[in-house]
């Protein structure tokens, strides 16, 4: 007649390893790893999203400043004293004489 040895279920921490214990193990720590990753994932697309917000309001502010200045210089430029300015020095144009003005009636 055949002898079965029947060995002891070894244990861990006190915990028995039998093996639909160690699937519910295995499983738990699947999930607890999941959620983990998930998390840590989300934080830093969080921190992206952040630091692009970041940039784009910091190219916000330097284009309102571009268009502050650029209307101070559309303003500088329309000025009829430096039309009139440019069309002396620079064109060689000069007001016109009383015969060379026409006068429209409507």
């Amino acid at each position: 007649m055949a002898h079965t040895i029947v060995r002891p279920v070894p244990k861990v921490n006190l915990i028995p390893l039998q093996p639909p214990r160690l699937l519910r193990v295995f499983v738990f720590l699947a999930i607890l790893l999941t959620v983990s990753l998930f998390f840590v994932w989300s934080r830093l697309q969080l921190l992206n999203l952040q630091y692009d917000i970041s940039k784009d309001e910091s190219r916000l502010r330097e284009a309102n400043r571009q268009v502050r200045r650029l209307r101070v210089q559309k303003a500088t430029l329309r000025h009829p004293g430096r039309i009139e300015d440019v069309a002396k020095k620079q064109l060689a144009l000069r007001n016109p004489t009383p015969e060379q003005v026409v006068y429209i009636n409507r």
